[in-house]
């Protein structure tokens, strides 16, 4: 570095900054060397971040497994394993653990939640858009999860769940979701919250009954095989404009 020509203030800022530069490299050196050396002492290998990798669920990944068997692929629509993409890491949630996630999910719920999320103009209007299409129907007798103004309708740990995951998703990675996106990852939520009855519903749209929001989602994209009605093709969730059918309550 030639400091001939520099004036003495610039002079002592430009060394000073050296200086940091120097430091901060040696102490990112450093730092990756205890690193390495913390994971020689458990044991880790840099192979274990492939199966971490290996298991983070792209939507629609199994799309390449549907076989045309109705009750082998309302299964595998319903049911979902691994860690989800985008959101799934940055949360620490799994689909293998789905308590523990629900636990962390809920906390962001608008209405209940511990941690809420408030969302205004464009963000609210979508939070109210998708959560109109999607319903607790197999614990709440709530018509969906949230009422026309954006509040909570039911207070149930996966409404809950569900809203806070959707204006976690909103806020966060709104430009990387559409509202039919949203829609799908409730419903892979919704699917493990109540897999039989998630299950069922699958089996019997597939066959021919009319799809609901939430079934509409979980097939976003996918080209259904022919399951004895004829090739289907499911209608984009964003076209259905019925809630689906409310049985029950909490």
């Amino acid at each position: 570095m030639d400091l001939k020509n520099i004036p003495k203030s610039k002079k002592t800022l430009a060394v000073i900054n050296f200086v940091l530069l120097i430091t901060l490299v040696f102490s990112l050196a450093i730092n990756q060397i205890v690193i390495a050396k913390i994971y020689d002492a458990l044991g880790i290998k840099k192979g274990i971040f492939k199966k971490i990798a290996a298991s983070i669920i792209k939507p629609g990944s199994f799309s390449a497994a549907l076989t045309g068997d109705v009750a082998q692929d309302a299964i595998k629509l319903a049911i979902s394993q691994g860690i989800p993409e985008i959101y799934g890491e940055e949360l620490g949630v799994s689909f293998d653990q789905v308590e523990p996630a629900m636990n962390i999910m809920k906390q962001f719920d608008p209405t209940y939640g511990k941690q809420k999320l408030v969302l205004t103009g464009d963000g609210l209007k979508r939070y109210i858009d998708v959560g109109l299409k999607i319903s607790c129907e197999y614990c709440c007798g709530a018509k969906a999860i949230i009422g026309a103004d954006g509040s909570g309708a039911c207070g149930c740990a996966h409404s809950q769940a569900m809203r806070g995951l959707m204006a976690y998703l909103i806020q966060n990675h709104g430009s990387e979701y559409t509202n039919d996106e949203i829609l799908r990852e409730l419903a892979r939520w919704k699917g493990m919250y109540f897999p039989k009855q998630m299950i069922q519903k699958l089996a019997s749209q597939l066959q021919g009954a009319d799809f609901t929001p939430d079934t509409a989602a979980l097939v976003l994209g996918l080209n259904l095989p022919d399951y004895g009605q004829g090739s289907k093709t499911a209608p984009l969730p964003a076209d259905l404009k019925s809630l689906p059918n409310m049985v029950g309550g909490c």
